[in-house]
């Protein structure tokens, strides 16, 4: 976030590098029953957009960006204990990776 800017707490989300690492991650933390989504489906590849997308183009960045996202945990009542446990989660997740 740049320096100038504030986090809107919409979401949190990480990107891995790969849709491989970012399914990996997401098993992970559901074992230890954290619920951790992919974010979204491009519009322009949903059923909808198929139907619809007018221009032809491709996207390959919102493709590759899409394929690797993922949403962390945020609701209004998370605890503290709970987000602590979420990032020390991850941490080990990407320490036993690399």
């Amino acid at each position: 976030i740049p320096d100038n800017c504030e986090h809107n707490a919409h979401m949190y989300y990480l990107i891995a590098k790969s849709e491989q690492q970012r399914n990996a991650l997401i098993q992970y933390l559901r074992e230890k029953s954290i619920y951790a989504p992919f974010h979204f489906q491009p519009l322009h590849s949903s059923p909808y957009g198929k139907k619809f997308h007018q221009s032809g183009k491709e996207l390959p960045l919102t493709d590759s960006l899409s394929s690797r996202l993922i949403r962390l945990p945020l609701y209004y009542d998370i605890t503290h204990e709970e987000q602590d446990f979420v990032i020390e989660e991850t941490i080990k997740f990407f320490k036993a990776k690399s």
